[in-house]
């Protein structure tokens, strides 16, 4: 037989160039080329060979590479692993519908944006994230996540949490133009691809689908591509529009701050540890109905470090009760401890029955939920002095063996020093109490509230209302004292928390 035309043929091999001539025309060579193509690519521990005319095995910006298909992969996150696009894959390969790839499948990539090599990076789980998500996110799957980071089951993500994901060339740069949608009654791919201002290609495309014209279901997530407008990469029930929450993880005696909107009109009520949460509509005006709710929650101080369940119950207009539950992680305060010495002459205020006594009193105080908010902002330091004592620190009194805690923060000044409000509200308590000697009581709204202990004068009243940076009396040493200073302390939905927290963070 009579060969017609003689082809020369390149390859790399495990970074070794190889050449071979054959007869286009010859099923004989046809077959040995096929051959030895299918050993060499099959013989190799490499997913991945550079197609290319010469070179060293790695190629430059704009040059093409073979890609095998992965499980979960499709054209969408393919093309934004090596910086091209879906219609470049497809006209390179001779695919007439993009919705269809196999595992096991080798795409030829041309234009490939060569970047840094992946590398192993950490990062934090957010309130409503869970592997599938974050998967999502950086263009990964489940399954290698979880392999990842070594997790068999993986509801027991948490907030606060952190895990390693791969980060750089191997495409796991996370999305930012893109997000998730929960599918509502009456949604269809069309209406979504016109509300989005897509195609339904690109939203089957980012969604692994086979068919664009596949039913959804209200309640399905859907990824929407390159859309700011899409909602955060978070699994929410289908009834939240939106949910946040701050400070996680958090620590002993901080406050966790919580926002959500919802989708339409329901009862809510909340719980963390055991305690309720205080839910408020967050609105100007109480009388006004509003979808949007906040709520501060406080973790007390002696609390347990580890993970516990943030529940939310909400009830429908029929009745109908639902549950959203995130995962919240509790580190450790690193407080220290102290004993403090109490003179002779004020040891009588150690006394089990009067300090319970007085405790009573301000817990019942403190333990209320005004609707109308006057926090907005970071709240001020209530006295110019030094803070001589940090929140926190684990106490002793006169040697004794009962450990409690410091629950305020203490700022050092001379006597008559002026005390200002940090915050606004309204005056719950002023007057003489015999532990914390003169004493004030502010309830800022939605469960919190403020006290300022040890005055040498009060210049408010129970009943006023005061703006931030009112004076509201002078610092002094009353009380079970043991010199002049400023206690500051602060009672979110009943349990004590850091002050100081607020001067740095506002909530919710």
């Amino acid at each position: 037989m009579r060969c017609g035309k003689i082809n020369r043929t390149w390859f790399i091999y495990r970074n070794a160039r190889i050449s071979f001539f054959m007869c286009l025309k010859s099923p004989f060579f046809r077959g040995i080329t096929t051959l030895l193509i299918i050993g060499s690519i099959f013989g190799t521990a490499h997913p991945k060979l550079w197609a290319q005319d010469g070179g060293q095995g790695k190629p430059p910006d704009g040059t093409s590479t073979i890609h095998v298909v992965q499980r979960g992969e499709n054209l969408f996150r393919i093309a934004q692993q090596y910086g091209t696009t879906v219609e470049a894959i497809a006209q390179a390969n001779g695919i007439t519908d993009t919705r269809f790839i196999e595992v096991g499948q080798r795409l030829l990539i041309p234009n490939v944006q060569v970047s840094t090599p992946g590398v192993n990076t950490t990062y934090v789980v957010q309130p409503g994230e869970s592997l599938r998500t974050i998967a999502l996110k950086y263009h990964s799957t489940l399954d290698s996540l979880a392999s990842l980071n070594d997790v068999t089951q993986p509801t027991t993500l948490y907030a606060g949490q952190t895990i390693t994901v791969r980060q750089g060339s191997d495409g796991t740069e996370p999305l930012t133009n893109a997000g998730l949608y929960v599918v509502q009654s009456g949604d269809t791919i069309y209406r979504l691809a016109a509300r989005f201002g897509l195609s339904i290609q690109e939203i089957a495309i980012a969604n692994d689908w086979v068919s664009p014209t596949k039913s959804l279901w209200p309640g399905e997530w859907i990824v929407i591509p390159n859309h700011p407008d899409a909602g955060p990469f978070v699994e929410m029930p289908p009834y939240l529009a939106d949910f946040h929450i701050q400070t996680v993880p958090a620590k002993q005696g901080e406050s966790i701050g919580l926002r959500f909107t919802l989708r339409q009109p329901m009862q809510v009520t909340g719980t963390f540890i055991d305690r309720p949460i205080n839910l408020d509509m967050d609105t100007t005006d109480p009388n006004i109905p509003s979808l949007n709710y906040g709520g501060v929650i406080g973790v007390h101080s002696f609390t347990t470090p580890g993970v516990y369940p943030l529940t939310l119950t909400f009830t429908d207009a029929n009745g109908v009760i639902s549950t959203y539950q995130v995962r919240v992680s509790v580190l450790d305060g690193g407080y220290g401890q102290e004993n403090i010495d109490v003179p002779t002459e004020r040891q009588d205020l150690l006394d089990s029955a009067t300090v319970q006594g007085e405790l009573d009193r301000v817990i019942a105080l403190v333990s209320g939920n005004s609707p109308t908010r006057y926090f907005n902002d970071l709240m001020a330091l209530p006295a110019p002095g030094a803070v001589t004592s940090g929140y926190g620190t684990r106490r002793t009194y006169a040697g004794s063996t009962g450990l409690s805690f410091h629950g305020g923060a203490d700022f050092g000044g001379a006597v008559g020093t002026p005390i200002y409000a940090p915050a606004g509200g309204v005056v719950v308590l002023a007057e003489q109490l015999e532990v914390r000697g003169k004493a004030i009581i502010i309830d800022h709204g939605w469960g919190v509230y403020t006290g300022y202990w040890h005055l040498s004068e009060i210049f408010v009243e129970v009943g006023q209302t005061i703006n931030k940076g009112l004076p509201m009396g002078a610092l002094g040493n009353t009380g079970l004292s043991t010199g002049a200073h400023l206690h500051w302390e602060m009672w979110v939905g009943g349990v004590q928390v850091n002050p100081i927290q607020w001067a740095q963070q506002s909530f919710p």
